[in-house]
């Protein structure tokens, strides 16, 4: 299975506060990638339970049944490569393999819809009972022909999609039947379109743009990427200094371009970064759906109580020092996510308002990150944000100067920015 260039984020498809190691709703339709537990529920000898004898007539199994001759199977290759000497990390990139070849599976099953002509005018479309509102193997657009649902959250879906003349795949994000007609979401579905069109970057998703079917319900038409989640990735531990730091890089420079197209994202998270090929120097800074343009250095308030979440969020996000949410915001989100990938799950920084306040009194803990990285990432997590750099352009500037000095140099740090007070 893959992920979306981009996850439903309109008001309400994000939890206010992350729950710890659960997906969110715009991940929950995908191959549950849960901890190595949830993978042996079914120990291979209790599939001969569903067996029959010779003589017995056949019994046509149930989903229940397929679904833990599957769990079944998964346990045994797991158990085998444990046998065979391979460490957890091992077996789990033998599982990625083998579930990357049934997704190719179900792509050359679906491969006979993609030349169908479209429905004809009048004609019902039917409705999967998975509770898709788009049919596989329909035709969206007029253009493009629906591979696979990847993901639903509380106001919109994300399909994959096929150009029925170029044989490409894209990524359509489309307001689900209910809210098609509330002026609002159709609104801020539309500021997300209008804010990517302004952005142009490799290591942010691209739109090619915002359209209207025939029942004129909004579909933005997104870059697909074929890649997980950095939080998918990151329960496989944490990143090196290697992956690191061309993590680091990569998401600088685009977040570099979102700010000067005069963005602010708000939702910088490893839920909405996406690694095509397990590959953090490709990184995808997606979903733009609680992204603002900026007025006067910060994004104006707009009726949501919360944007983004929790665990990443800024101090200002939360109100403190003022609430003006404007580009040291990105930069501070960026920094836990960076913390997080060092190492291998996320700071606790809070469940509630409360606790997360309290956590973002002081720089927290960063010992997980390598003596090369430290000290940027320090800055970037100061809870003032005027003691944050607001360029990261400079601050990536910085961070060679640092490893041309030695990678340590804490002094080196505070000549940078003067202003900043220990860490």
């Amino acid at each position: 299975m893959t992920q979306a260039a981009a996850k439903t984020s309109l008001p309400g498809a994000d939890a206010v506060a992350d729950a710890p190691q659960q997906p969110d709703e715009m991940t929950s339709l995908l191959v549950s990638p849960e901890a190595p537990d949830e993978l042996t529920r079914f120990a291979p000898a209790e599939l001969t339970e569903v067996m029959v004898t010779p003589d017995a007539a056949p019994v046509v199994p149930t989903r229940e049944v397929m679904e833990s001759r599957v769990a079944g199977f998964i346990a045994s290759v797991r158990a085998e490569a444990h046998r065979a000497g391979l460490d957890e990390v091992a077996s789990l990139d033998l599982l990625s393999g083998a579930r990357a070849a049934l997704d190719r599976h179900i792509q050359a099953v679906q491969r006979p819809w993609e030349d169908d002509p479209a429905p004809a005018a009048g004609q019902a479309v039917k409705t999967d009972p998975t509770g898709w509102s788009v049919a596989p193997g329909s035709t969206m657009l007029n253009t493009f022909v629906v591979r696979t649902l990847l993901a639903r959250g509380g106001m919109g879906e994300i399909y994959r999609v096929r150009h029925r003349d170029l044989k490409t795949d894209q990524a359509i994000k489309v307001i689900i039947p209910e809210y098609r007609d509330d002026a609002k979401i159709v609104g801020l579905f539309h500021e997300e379109g209008r804010l990517l069109q302004r952005i142009r970057h490799d290591a942010v998703v691209s739109c090619a743009g915002l359209y209207r079917d025939g029942d004129g319900r909004s579909m933005l038409v997104l870059e697909y990427i074929d890649g997980q989640s950095l939080s998918y990735f990151l329960r496989r531990g944490p990143l090196g200094l290697t992956g690191l730091e061309a993590l680091l890089r990569r998401l600088a420079a685009g977040l570099t371009a979102v700010h000067a197209a005069g963005i602010v994202h708000r939702d910088v998270s490893p839920d909405n970064i996406l690694l095509p090929g397990d590959n953090p120097a490709g990184a995808k800074l997606i979903d733009f759906g609680v992204a603002r343009e900026m007025r006067n250095g910060a994004t104006p308030r707009d009726g949501l109580d919360f944007a983004g979440k929790f665990s990443f969020a800024s101090p200002e996000q939360l109100g403190m020092h003022g609430g003006a949410i404007g580009v040291a915001s990105d930069i501070y989100s960026l920094g836990l996510v960076i913390v997080a990938a060092a190492r291998g799950e996320k700071l606790p920084m809070g469940q509630t308002v409360e606790e997360a306040t309290a956590a973002r009194r002081q720089v927290p803990d960063i010992s997980a990150v390598p003596d090369r990285l430290r000290g940027v990432v320090a800055t970037m997590l100061q809870p003032d944000p005027k003691r944050r750099p607001t360029d990261l352009a400079a601050l990536l500037r910085a961070l060679d100067a640092s490893a041309a000095a030695g990678g340590r140099g804490g002094g080196f740090w505070g000549r940078l920015w003067p202003s900043r007070k220990g860490a």
